[in-house]
């Protein structure tokens, strides 16, 4: 089966997000982590998707993630991540009653604005709703194994950038050292049955990564490959 590719949102556009699902993309990921974008125009985003799209939040704080589900997001991203301890807490901000402690409130986007009965709504959450966590921090890798453990965590994120850091080799996204965290990471994931995807920016990491067992890939973002895509065919015309 081929490996799904998602593509990172870092505009504040719901066109992108939009143009993201008409072009054939099989997920996106909003980034309201570092991208300038507010929870007003979260909603207008969510409105556009074509396709699933989750939410990577600034934080792990339940407000932070009621505020990303209640809009209508598929699931959220949790970043920065340190320990299973913290990746409960995540679960338990993200799901209701008897998976979680989640705010209950059927008058948002995600119940259609209380046009799908509470109860149906409530019983229905759990499915809809993706939980992942990301493992970019050097005390979210010692402690992965209870990570992937933890009740109603679907995903675990490798963030190869952050990771490269708390590893001491800051950008060295394919070192071996890097990899063999990887590894540990897919091992310990692969062995709860939870999935695993991975944050690639060009080919070649989309390769070892797929090879190494990731379940999807989130390839670049459409900050990056406009800006690319502009100086390359800048450059071209500079030729004619």
């Amino acid at each position: 089966m081929a490996v799904p590719f998602g593509l990172f949102i870092e505009l504040s556009s719901p066109e992108s997000v939009e143009m993201a699902g008409w072009a054939g993309w099989d997920h996106c990921i909003i980034d309201c982590e570092h991208a300038p974008i507010d929870n007003a125009m979260l909603g207008s985003m969510l409105r556009a998707a074509r396709i699933p799209t989750y939410v990577r939040v600034p934080n792990s704080n339940a407000e932070s993630i009621q505020g990303a589900l209640d809009n209508g997001a598929n699931g959220v991203i949790v970043p920065r991540l340190q320990s299973a301890l913290e990746a409960a807490r995540v679960v338990e901000a993200a799901r209701f009653f008897p998976h979680g402690k989640r705010g209950v409130n059927h008058m948002v986007r995600a119940a259609k604005y209380s046009l799908e009965p509470a109860a149906e709504y409530l019983a229905h959450a759990a499915s809809r709703t993706r939980v992942i966590v990301q493992i970019e921090t050097a005390s979210a890798l010692a402690d992965v194994e209870q990570i992937a453990a933890t009740t109603g965590v679907d995903e675990l994120f490798i963030g190869p950038y952050d990771l490269s850091q708390a590893l001491e080799i800051p950008g060295q996204v394919l070192d071996p050292r890097l990899l063999e965290a990887g590894k540990r990471i897919i091992a310990a994931a692969h062995a709860e049955q939870r999935a695993v995807s991975v944050f690639v920016n060009d080919d070649d990491a989309a390769r070892r990564w797929m090879e190494l067992g990731a379940d999807s890939l989130h390839y670049s973002a459409d900050a990056y490959l406009l800006a690319q895509t502009l100086k390359k065919t800048r450059d071209r015309l500079r030729s004619l």
